[in-house]
């Protein structure tokens, strides 16, 4: 999960919606990329993984889509196990995005990663927009046969873990994390933190709002 500022309140629903990747987005998430790459995060919105750097997401950028997009499918998955991203949308702009894993296929996700990941542009933090978008994502679950959601956030994280708990996040464990872990997370072995684990009930389909 992408480190958070502190939100001081709920953001209305409003406009804001996910969505599939799609190119109609294209000017918006470019910028949204470029805020990434500059903190040193443009793999928040999987460039990186997928093998693009900014010049390339402006040259493939449909490329990019397409490959996101395959990252959901069933077959020919890269990374070994199903990861559907969506985009948080507001008012026609690419605010963020949520990747939700419907199966904890490594044992990395089952202890660290989790079900769902989220990360919010720089520009747009500090407004409302996490706890909003995994809220949403929260209700695309139960499409995806998931009753139970582990979602994880580093113990010195506490916006993450505000934004949890405030989406009905039951505390299970704290996770150490060792040095390779640590760098896989971003972090250095010279930051150790924990890893919080929580599990949140979904909304069932019947209940769940759309729009």
């Amino acid at each position: 999960l992408l480190r958070l500022n502190l939100l001081p309140a709920r953001r209305n629903r409003g406009s804001c919606f996910l969505d599939s990747p799609s190119e109609r987005y294209e000017d918006s998430f470019l910028e949204g990329a470029g805020e990434f790459h500059q903190e040193g995060r443009l793999d928040s919105t999987y460039a990186e993984f997928l093998s693009y750097d900014l010049r390339r997401l402006q040259r493939q950028f449909g490329a990019f889509v397409r490959d996101l997009r395959e990252l959901g499918k069933s077959k020919g998955r890269k990374n070994g196990y199903r990861d559907c991203v969506f985009w948080l949308i507001d008012d026609g702009h690419y605010i963020g995005q949520t990747s939700i894993r419907a199966e904890l296929g490594t044992a990395y996700l089952m202890t660290y990663g989790g079900h769902i990941g989220y990360s919010i542009r720089p520009s747009r933090r500090r407004m409302g927009y996490g706890e909003l978008i995994l809220a949403l994502g929260l209700e695309k679950c139960p499409a995806m046969a998931l009753t139970q959601v582990l979602v994880t956030c580093d113990s010195d994280n506490l916006a993450s873990k505000k934004i949890i708990e405030r989406n009905g996040g039951r505390f299970e464990s704290a996770m150490d994390m060792d040095a390779d872990i640590l760098r896989a997370e971003g972090r250095g072995a010279d930051k150790p933190a924990q890893k919080l684990r929580y599990w949140i009930d979904p909304p069932s389909e019947s209940g769940r709002q759309t729009r």
